[in-house]
């Protein structure tokens, strides 16, 4: 459990016990001095109706009372103080030092939830993944390690795109290759397409293409989901379009069938059927949807292109007319990544004279480096990718800063003569404090990463923890000759390397023990 929680239920207590009803619009947070103290609470601000006082005065009469709410040995040391309306309060070293030491640090952060559903990805089989698709990639691959260690019963799935004008594009654009044919309009012209000539199935091909280079990029997709076999060949498409019909949400315009998405919040009605009798893409999004939830999933994450987002309210109208009960539809919208090279923009290959593939930035700068540069950013900011600077081992490489500092860790740990242990007698110094508080407040970092869906948050963390252990190693040298010193400070270094390594981890980027 999360410590804001744990101290938000002794206040809960302590209201209970004052019959104060103040929920639900209080609560505890990180104040945005961390100086000031480890949290805070409104609470006096919202009792003002009721006390009768200024919050000062409130904030001090209650940080008084609740203090006695925390008589346990772990809370021992815990100052609570009032400060311009607020209740602060700041955690013990001792505290700190047992929270970290607990084996199951940073896990089983929520409560049970219904079964979710990540859906990232999801590209055409027409082609290579290029460097988009990795950024989606990463993202979620990063978001589902995240939510599986907090405690979130996840499952990722890939929406495979194989039925429809572009596969027929793709196609056509195949056998114009082996007839010497001039490419189509509308089809593909890449490369790639010519080294496909010789194939039985090219569709097949390509999608094994892209299956490789997301497990090079150690990507797992727990369900393959094909558009055309379970979607079209099963009859989901057709069953969907009939039960909105059954609904009375649907209506015929010049030969076409339309939904009445404007009803939920869309700002047109919505195209299921053209009037040629083709199903269109909609038609299917919207039985793909409801496949997830007869499925028995209620809870829908899908990461998209930023060009889609044109597309959230009517899925969600779909879903919202569809759907027998409650079901949570959110989207994460990436914005582009633009490769530079000496400073200018790459968009082509030197080898094939097409877009550059994700492979081949893999292959250029390593799966690490790839990965922890794709979710430096929020996902809603374009995204300008360095790939001189991802190959520098120096510290103003971001992945390199991380991994040295996990790495130089490991050598002074295997260097040293003593094992770590912690003596939490011992008085810190104020850049070993900074570390030690900096180190707890991992967990909630990785709670509030999760929960708003942004990685990058973990990204930004970890740079910043190489920074604070980097501090506390030149202020506090550790293999010194006390004994108890040289324990307390390998201990606190281990620390730092296991969270070092959790984070990595959660962006699928290698700890190195040397480099």
């Amino acid at each position: 459990m999360l410590i804001r929680e744990k101290i938000k239920r002794k206040i809960e207590c302590y209201l209970e016990a004052q019959k104060l009803d103040l929920s639900p619009v209080w609560q505890v947070e990180l104040p945005k001095e961390r100086s000031v103290a480890d949290y805070a609470t409104n609470l006096a601000f919202i009792a003002v109706k009721h006390m009768k006082k200024s919050p000062q005065e409130i904030a001090q009469e209650m940080a008084v009372g609740i203090l006695d709410y925390f008589s346990e040995p772990e809370w021992k040391g815990m100052q609570i103080t009032a400060l311009r309306g607020f209740i602060n309060f700041t955690l013990s070293p001792s505290f700190c030092y047992d929270a970290l030491r607990q084996d199951a640090f940073a896990t089983q952060l929520v409560e049970p939830h219904a079964k979710i559903l990540l859906e990232y990805v999801s590209a055409n089989p027409t082609g290579p993944l290029h460097i988009g698709h990795g950024r989606w990639a990463a993202l979620g691959d990063s978001l589902w390690r995240m939510m599986k260690r907090v405690g979130y019963q996840v499952d990722t799935e890939f929406y495979i795109n194989d039925a429809g004008n572009q596969i027929d594009h793709f196609l056509m654009s195949v056998n114009a290759h082996r007839s010497g044919q001039a490419i189509p309009e509308g089809g593909y012209g890449g490369s790639y397409v010519k080294e496909l000539v010789g194939s039985s199935d090219p569709v097949k091909d390509i999608l094994e293409q892209q299956k490789k280079t997301l497990t090079d990029f150690r990507v797992h997709f727990d369900k393959w989901f094909s558009e055309k076999i379970q979607l079209h060949e099963t009859g989901l498409v057709k069953e969907s379009v009939a039960l909105l019909t059954q609904k009375n949400l649907t209506y015929e315009e010049e030969g076409a069938i339309l939904f009445k998405s404007t009803k939920f919040g869309d700002d047109k009605d919505r195209v299921l059927i053209k009037g040629t009798g083709e199903y269109t893409y909609f038609a299917s999004d919207v039985a793909y949807h409801m496949s997830k939830v007869s499925r028995g999933y209620r809870h829908l994450i899908n990461i998209w292109g930023a060009d889609h987002h044109g597309y959230i309210a009517r899925v969600r109208a779909g879903l919202t007319a569809l759907a027998d009960e409650d079901v949570v539809f959110e989207v994460v919208l990436g914005q582009l990544v633009t490769l530079f090279r000496e400073g200018q923009a790459v968009r082509m290959s030197k080898r094939t004279g097409d877009m550059i593939s994700l492979q081949e930035v893999m292959d250029e700068i390593g799966v690490d480096a790839t990965r922890f540069f794709l979710v430096l950013k929020s996902a809603d900011t374009a995204l300008d990718f360095d790939l001189n600077l991802a190959k520098k081992k120096s510290n103003d490489n971001p992945v390199f800063y991380v991994q040295y500092a996990h790495a130089r860790i490991c050598s002074i740990l295997r260097k040293s003569t003593y094992q770590p242990k912690l003596h939490t007698h011992l008085e810190l110094v104020p850049e070993e404090y900074r570390l030690l508080k900096f180190l707890l407040s991992f967990e909630e970092e990785l709670f509030v990463a999760t929960e708003r869906h942004e990685p990058h948050r973990i990204a930004k963390y970890l740079m910043d923890l190489a920074t604070n252990f980097h501090s506390f190693y030149h202020a506090c040298k550790v293999n010194v000759e006390d004994q108890i010193l040289a324990e307390h400070r390998l201990a606190m270094s281990d620390l730092t390397r296991n969270i070092l390594s959790i984070g990595l981890e959660l962006l699928g980027v290698n700890a190195p023990e040397s480099m």
